[in-house]
């Protein structure tokens, strides 16, 4: 069976984006496809926004803070809801 913990080319995980600094856009999190794995905890991502596609490379796994969110520029596992 295989390690669904593993991050692998083609796997769906959430791009937290950073929002604006003035807060006209808040942080929030988008759908994203791993293009590289760079290790257990660093991947290259496409990141599907309303208004496009973006491309980062080299994003690190976030961990939840106490509140529940997550940093900006930071990738995790979907929730499941």
């Amino acid at each position: 069976m295989p390690d669904f913990s593993t991050p692998a080319v083609g796997r769906i995980v959430h791009y937290v984006s950073y929002g604006t600094p003035g807060g006209e856009y808040a942080s929030q999190c988008r759908a994203a496809i791993i293009t590289a794995v760079h290790g257990p905890f660093l991947v290259d991502l496409a990141v599907l926004n309303p208004e496009g596609m973006f491309f980062n490379r080299e994003v690190t796994h976030g961990e939840p803070r106490a509140d529940g969110s997550y940093e900006g520029g930071s990738w995790h596992w979907p929730e499941r809801v």
